[in-house]
């Protein structure tokens, strides 16, 4: 999941550059109309990790935030058919979904880990592991195909589509586990001694997953 929308963090800074030179802005100018991309990355990061700490609910932001970037990709693959602010919305949209995506599936993750240290293996092997999207991103983005980047467009969207799909699919295993375990079908562990059960962690039959 995390490896997926990772990419995009990683190729936003790669065709930036070029869609606020298309704008006809200077280098200074560039730099400062950049800093609207992340501001607005950043309050929307912040407000939907905020929103779903209070509604206990991670699956819906993933997919939204998948979607938002989704729209820039569509956007930026379109982009002959578009005027330059319209790339300009798309680099927000992209920076935006990316953003509110990732701090998701790290919370998603660390709350269906059972115990200290599984959290927090499980978190750095997440971080340390998904950032090799970073890998792909640097791949992607050819000269030859300035400033259209057809391929880098294309694969990026593709790598947040298989984010969505492993959310997907994270969510069908936690839906399907929480109903195997309010049936009982777990409880046989019950019968473990006490030492063993307490150290169960998210298999403990009294663990419920979120979602």
């Amino acid at each position: 999941m995390y490896f997926g929308i990772v990419n995009t963090g990683y190729a936003v800074s790669f065709f930036t550059p070029t869609i606020l030179n298309q704008l006809g802005w200077t280098a200074v100018r560039a730099q400062v109309m950049s800093i609207p991309i992340y501001a607005i990355a950043m309050v929307v990061s912040l407000s939907m990790a905020f929103l779903s700490d209070r509604l206990k609910h991670r699956y819906g932001f993933t997919l939204a935030g998948c979607l938002i970037a989704t729209t820039g990709y569509v956007l930026l693959i379109c982009q002959t058919a578009i005027p330059v602010g319209a790339r300009y919305f798309a680099l927000v949209a992209i920076t935006s979904g990316g953003y509110l995506t990732q701090p998701i599936l790290m919370g998603w993750l660390s709350n269906n880990m059972g115990g200290h240290y599984k959290q927090s293996v499980a978190s750095a092997m997440q971080i340390g592991f998904g950032n090799c999207g970073g890998l792909v991103a640097s791949n992607i983005f050819y000269q030859k195909e300035a400033p259209g980047y057809h391929t880098g467009y294309r694969v990026s969207l593709a790598m947040t589509w298989i984010c969505g799909a492993a959310c997907l699919l994270f969510l069908g295993f936690l839906v399907r586990e929480n109903r195997i375990r309010r049936r009982g079908g777990r409880d046989y562990r019950f019968g473990l001694d006490r030492e063993a059960l307490e150290n169960l962690g998210d298999a403990h039959p009294g663990f419920r997953f979120t979602y």
